[in-house]
């Protein structure tokens, strides 16, 4: 992974880790910043915490600690391929082009040790995403829990 890439996702990565919502919106593409708003961003991370706390029977409030970043060489053309275990391309904006392009990135909000013993998981959330170049910065251009989904994520019956 580029050096820029790389801390693109450790800059993402740590602002979600920060709940620094308005920051995180700030990171999406111009056609996401207009399809969501900064509470959907929010349900976006935090609904997935809350499902992973209650398929572990944990309740009160816990947040992740710690960041990964990790991506491959998957080209655009490839993930917007259906195949075996994608059956309909995924619904990758038409503004994500081979020029922009830059990264198929995996995006994991971790557990400290400390929590992983208490809690009894490891994660509190992953994400998959593609790193676009647009207008001198990166940003993301498509963003999924499930590498393998075909839809983008809805914002949240009633959001605003």
């Amino acid at each position: 992974m580029e050096p820029d890439v790389r801390a693109f996702g450790d800059l993402l990565a740590n602002t979600a880790l920060a709940r620094d919502w308005e920051g995180v919106h700030d990171l999406l593409a111009p056609w996401l910043k207009e399809r969501l708003s900064v509470a959907e961003v929010r349900g976006f991370f935090e609904d997935d915490y809350a499902e992973i706390l209650n398929e572990n029977n944990i309740s009160g409030t816990h947040f992740p600690e710690l960041p990964y970043v990790s991506g491959n060489d998957s080209s655009l053309a490839f993930l917007r391929e259906a195949s075996e275990v994608v059956p309909r391309p995924r619904p990758i904006p038409a503004e994500v082009t081979d020029d922009n392009f830059r990264q198929w990135m995996k995006l994991q909000l971790l557990c400290s040790e400390e929590q992983a013993d208490a809690l009894g998981f490891d994660y509190f959330t992953e994400v998959w995403l593609i790193v676009v170049a647009h207008d001198g910065y990166l940003r993301v251009g498509y963003w999924s829990h499930n590498p393998y989904e075909c839809g983008p994520i809805e914002p949240a019956h009633g959001a605003s």
